[in-house]
């Protein structure tokens, strides 16, 4: 079941519906979803590049939250997400 757009937040990891887990590190200037996903390293979770998305396909894929990151910059910087702005 798909998610409110509105419900989609910075610092979240979403679970979809194919089982995949995404951190959302922020919103681009065109206000599209910036995410990463958890990636197959299990000693490098969510540092493998981020990904642009809107906020309506997020949602669609997107079942519920699993639990916060307070602290986005490390993975921001990791996946060269530096067009990240805050909403």
């Amino acid at each position: 079941m798909a998610m409110a757009e509105s419900d989609i937040q910075k610092g979240w990891i979403y679970q979809t519906s194919n089982q995949q887990q995404r951190l959302v590190l922020g919103w681009d200037r065109d206000g599209r979803v910036v995410y990463s996903s958890k990636g197959k390293d299990p000693d490098a979770p969510f540092l493998n590049c981020h990904v642009r998305i809107t906020t309506r396909k997020f949602a669609q894929r997107a079942i519920g939250k699993l639990r916060e990151v307070e602290d986005l910059q490390h993975y921001i910087v990791a996946n060269k997400a530096t067009t990240v702005v805050v909403r």
